[in-house]
């Protein structure tokens, strides 16, 4: 699916950049275990190989020159666990070793450079005719930017029921025709999704538009879905 030309939504938590051959995707929440057993909450630590395994199948796929993640690397805001120190380290060696990466900052990300120290972590990085942040800012310069633009932080979900009564949950892509911005889901499958059609956005960004008229992509197992705009799904759901 191609919201915008040369800009591809892919059903692996990515997005291809044709012309420029770099697929962007964004937060990972590395060691989101560890910050859930420190606050009493004990799971396994299944989602290193779960992003791993993604990862691995955008590389197969699409073959990039640059892999950019767009913030979120890692999930503890004030320290580095041991957890993240190892995950962090280890993902980002894979990538490395396989194509040029690249990261954006996210609010998350306060001290990913204690980890990979010779890594640039700048607030937004233009690929093309595109700008990418992670979008917990408003900043000058996505605002005012006139081609694409690329953000995550929101996480945005696709909560749904139907007339019986059954519910379905999926990650999705959000995108605005207007001002030419993108969405991306969650890559890690951890970290609960938001709600578009009962929580407010999360990002600055995303909140200075009319929600009702973004349009949703759901990721689902067997590829996307395109559900139509928020308003139309909000007034189904009614």
């Amino acid at each position: 699916m191609e919201p915008f030309p040369g800009i591809v939504l892919s059903e692996l938590f990515c997005v291809w950049l044709k012309d420029e051959k770099a697929l962007v995707t964004a937060d990972l929440h590395l060691g989101i275990e560890g910050v859930a057993a420190a606050d009493g909450a004990y799971f396994p630590k299944m989602q290193k190989p779960v992003i791993q395994k993604r990862l691995e199948a955008m590389l197969r796929r699409y073959r990039p020159e640059l892999f950019v993640i767009a913030g979120d690397f890692k999930h503890n805001f004030g320290r580095n666990l041991v957890q993240e120190w190892n995950e962090v380290a280890a993902i980002y060696d894979f990538l490395s070793s396989r194509t040029e990466v690249a990261l954006v900052r996210g609010n998350h990300d306060n001290y990913l450079k204690s980890i990979i120290a010779d890594v640039p972590l700048p607030d937004f990085l233009n690929v093309g005719d595109a700008i990418i942040a992670h979008g917990h800012r408003d900043t000058e310069d996505v605002a005012k930017w006139k081609g694409p633009r690329l953000i995550a932080h929101e996480h945005p979900s696709l909560k749904l029921r139907d007339t019986v009564g059954a519910r379905v949950a999926a990650p999705a892509f959000l995108f605005d025709e207007a001002t030419r911005t993108l969405v991306l889901p969650a890559l890690s499958p951890l970290a609960a999704g938001s709600d578009i059609l009962r929580h407010e956005p999360l990002s600055p960004i995303l909140g200075a538009l009319d929600r009702r008229k973004l349009r949703a992509i759901a990721v689902l197992a067997h590829g996307l879905l395109d559900f139509g705009t928020v308003g139309g799904l909000e007034s189904q759901q009614a």
